[in-house]
């Protein structure tokens, strides 16, 4: 529950900082997120073996623009064999792309077990992302993040007549901050906060890197470089 919702914060976050932005949506039956920015997200089966190649050709074709990938749970598992199978992750790291996983945690003995399954197969940037409205407490120790700079993103609760307005199919929140400036609501408060998360998360990051090219960096793989691939699963 949740990932659409991080998919299109992810999506506005970034157009709201001007950068070149294509999106995906591996929802055939549902495709939530292609509604939402029918201009910008491609929505993708990949059931079959064309849809596998389209996507993949896609994603690796244009090294200047963030990719957003909403990622449900009916494609999760052959999303990732795949990705696996055609050595996407070095592929992306060649080409100087971050690929990243913004992965929701809840307190289920399978999440668990999903996420340490999923840091042990693929060579991405794992980033956790708490979502209060699923579960109020979840152990973070459950969900070590990739590297330690990547720390934690929180998506606090809103309230269920908030969570009503921003789930309408017209709503955007940059539109809505652009429209009421004046604030604070709960959907500026709620907004600003994911949005600042987003900015430190991109920052340390960075500096992450910076380190590793100065050495000062713990030893490991030195951190990719360049665009994103932001995968909301």
């Amino acid at each position: 529950m949740g990932k659409t919702l991080l998919a299109r914060l992810l999506m506005e976050y970034v157009l709201d900082n001007g950068r070149p932005l294509v999106g995906f949506d591996l929802n055939p039956r549902e495709p939530m997120l292609a509604g939402r920015f029918p201009k910008l997200v491609w929505p993708v089966d990949i059931g079959d073996i064309r849809g596998q190649m389209e996507l993949f050709d896609r994603l690796v074709a244009d090294s200047a623009s963030t990719k957003v990938i909403d990622l449900g749970h009916g494609p999760f598992e052959q999303f990732f064999d795949v990705i696996g199978e055609i050595g996407f992750a070095q592929e992306a790291r060649r080409r100087g792309m971050d690929a990243i996983v913004f992965f929701l945690t809840d307190q289920a003995i399978g999440t668990v077990r999903a996420y340490g399954k999923l840091q042990a197969r693929v060579p991405a940037i794992l980033q956790p992302v708490h979502n209060d409205s699923v579960s109020p407490m979840t152990s973070m120790e459950d969900f070590p993040p990739t590297r330690p700079e990547c720390g934690a993103i929180r998506m606090p609760r809103l309230s269920p007549v908030v969570r009503g307005v921003v789930d309408r199919p017209s709503f955007s929140f940059n539109s809505y901050l652009a429209r009421q400036p004046g604030g604070p609501t709960e959907i500026h408060s709620w907004t600003a906060d994911l949005y600042t998360q987003f900015r430190d998360f991109e920052l340390r990051l960075l500096m992450g890197r910076l380190n590793a090219s100065l050495g000062w960096a713990a030893p490991g793989p030195p951190p990719l470089a360049g665009r994103k691939s932001w995968l909301s699963g």
